[in-house]
């Protein structure tokens, strides 16, 4: 499953790189304003961008241009498939309500505990053991760079089987009572039991018990374990989805 903030530009910035499957990628993006379109500015300052983009860089093994386009961008997402971008993902937004009487469905067979402070070692390194060989945009961190990003553990859901973790579901409050799960995973020898569903359901239930109304979650439709799927079936519906476009930087200049 894939985590939310493993995937790159999630908060919309065009100037940072993201690296990507010891690789990196540049962002490129612009915008035309409606009474100088088709005059082919979009064309020249996306060459432009391309062109800087191939004096950056820390030396990687290999570099990607990345472009993002949604249905709502015809203009944009046609100029980038003109200058040879191709969809290499697409990222999911999901939302719903937090209802009521939400239920807590128990995990099964195992054990959810609050989480305490020396949990982070073992939930840090489960989100890494889930993640880094996933290729699907994962960009790992530091012990101490999750740590100062840990909040809102209440709204966590971490499964136990004695000492170690099985699964988690980590969620945070985003302000006007809404709550986002950052991360879902489970453990490849838990897999296949619901675990992940159980987790949902228990991190929707701490929600309502704190006063989030709405839960969001992201994810990417390509994911193998058909993650749309499992939080369509947990209540989220669909409410956006981003294509993420990507070409080889050395096609910028063939």
């Amino acid at each position: 499953m894939i985590p939310e903030r493993g995937i790159p530009d999630r908060d919309g910035k065009t100037r940072a790189t993201a690296r990507v499957d010891a690789g990196e990628m540049f962002l490129v993006t612009g915008f035309v304003h409606p009474a100088h379109r088709d005059r082919g500015h979009g064309t020249a300052m996306l060459r432009r961008l391309e062109a800087y983009a191939g004096t950056l860089g820390s030396g990687a093994p290999f570099k990607v241009l990345g472009g993002n386009a949604d249905d709502g961008q015809p203009g944009s997402r046609q100029l980038l498939l003109d200058h040879g971008y191709r969809v290499a993902f697409t990222v999911v937004d999901l939302s719903r309500p937090v209802s009521a009487d939400e239920p807590d469905a128990p995990a099964p067979g195992l054990d959810v505990r609050p989480v305490l402070a020396e949990h982070h070692p073992r939930i840090h390194a489960a989100i890494a053991e889930c993640f880094t060989d996933s290729r699907l945009g994962f960009v790992s961190v530091d012990y101490d760079t999750y740590l100062a990003g840990v909040r809102d553990t209440e709204l966590w859901a971490v499964a136990w089987d004695g000492d170690e973790i099985a699964g988690l579901v980590i969620s945070e409050r985003e302000g006007d009572g809404v709550a986002d799960s950052s991360w879902v995973a489970v453990r490849p020898a838990y897999r296949r039991r619901g675990l992940a569903s159980a987790l949902l359901s228990h991190s929707l239930a701490a929600m309502r018990e704190h006063g989030v109304g709405v839960a969001t979650i992201r994810t990417v439709a390509e994911n193998p374990n058909r993650t749309v799927q499992l939080y369509e079936r947990a209540g989220y519906q669909v409410v956006r989805r981003q294509p993420r476009y990507r070409k080889p930087l050395t096609a910028a200049f063939t």
